[in-house]
């Protein structure tokens, strides 16, 4: 708001770089609603890729490889 005051010039409100959590324009509220669920729903689904690829047996194998932490 604070340019259109002074200049005149109206600037664009782009609902994919809306950042106002409590903004009712329609286009802002249902890209924030399918960001919101296709990012847990990617979460979801790589965390079961993950598992089913065997990622926490690497992870620990991993960290058993790294020693205590203790220096000699």
């Amino acid at each position: 708001m604070g340019q259109e005051v002074l200049t005149g010039e109206r600037t664009q409100h782009r609902y994919q770089t809306c950042r106002d959590e409590d903004c009712q324009r329609f286009a802002c509220r249902v890209y924030r609603e399918g960001y919101i669920n296709g990012k847990l729903a990617g979460r979801a689904e790589g965390r079961a890729e993950g598992e089913a690829a065997g990622y926490s047996n690497g992870y620990a194998a991993g960290a058993a490889s790294c020693g205590t932490g203790e220096r000699s």
